[in-house]
């Protein structure tokens, strides 16, 4: 039988506007953190439920690559992250019947969540891109798009979403205004990025000069994986703080807010946090 307190993690959903609301809590979920690997264990027995299909994963269909369970307990093609960011859009949007009634830009298109999305909404009103600038080779079927310069009309989609991309964007408070810009009144973006959960400021790992074209780095550059350049991965221009959520007010969004999805029943975990943090904002 699990724990009181593994079962509390059978699926808490939290949502903050603030760190101000949010650091009250902190110091908990820090605690429950933990029991990340009891909360594993259980999804190893049971299994998951794949949020907004309703399918069971079993056990043995699920793969756990490592201790950062934020980007581990794989189950059809989807890592927990992506599962928490499902969990959100059910909350949203109900079904994916409903989903599939609106425009949606996904700024992904070689992940596994993109495979995902695709097959479950088709491909009629999703547009997934890359940004292929420096590509290792050439990727002819996938558009190319630049966050900070999108190339798509005022007022195109209902719901724009960007997975683990904010960390490298050169200019994000420009990439806000685009994604504003791109959305209709009342639309969404809703977005996963590393972030620094326990404090209100960013961390600045690098600014991009627009006179030289060049990054300037401070201390140590920081690289994470990319799939469109493999041999040498996407810079870290900063990890954002709570102040993310201003400044999508600041870019045009009405309303931004965080999701805290922790839930072993749908495979969402974390590795510090006991789960997922997920950003929401509404135009």
């Amino acid at each position: 039988m699990p724990s009181e307190g593994v079962l509390a993690l059978h699926d808490l959903r939290q949502c903050h506007t603030s760190f101000a609301a949010f650091q009250p809590q902190l110091t908990v979920l820090l605690q429950r953190g933990g029991l990340l690997g009891d909360c594993v264990q259980v999804s190893r027995a049971l299994g998951i439920l794949e949020p907004f299909t309703g399918e069971h994963i079993p056990p043995e269909a699920i793969q756990i690559q490592g201790p950062n369970y934020r980007e581990s307990v794989i189950g059809n093609g989807l890592l927990s992250r992506n599962r928490a960011v499902l969990v959100v859009l059910e909350q949203l949007y109900g079904s994916l019947e409903q989903l599939a009634k609106k425009d949606v830009y996904l700024v992904e298109a070689l992940s596994g969540f993109a495979v995902w999305l695709r097959r479950q909404l088709g491909e009629e009103r999703l547009i997934c891109s890359e940004f292929l600038e420096d590509a290792e080779q050439p990727f002819a079927d996938i558009p190319h798009q630049d966050l900070c310069a999108l190339s798509f009309g005022d007022a195109s989609f209902d719901l724009v979403l960007c997975n683990e991309l904010f960390e490298h964007v050169q200019d994000l408070e420009l990439a806000f205004r685009e994604i504003a810009r791109v959305l209709r009144p009342g639309g969404r973006l809703v977005a996963t990025c590393p972030l620094a959960f326990g404090q209100q400021d960013s961390i600045v790992k690098a600014v991009y000069n627009p006179a030289t074209g060049q990054a300037e780095v401070s201390g140590d550059p920081d690289f994470h994986g990319d799939p469109v350049r493999p041999s040498h991965g996407s810079l870290v221009y900063r990890i954002p703080g709570w102040d993310i959520l201003e400044q999508l007010q600041e870019a045009g969004f009405s309303e931004a807010r965080m999701h805290h999805i922790a839930s072993w029943k749908h495979g969402v975990l974390g590795s510090d946090l006991p789960g997922v943090l997920v950003i929401e904002a509404q135009r």
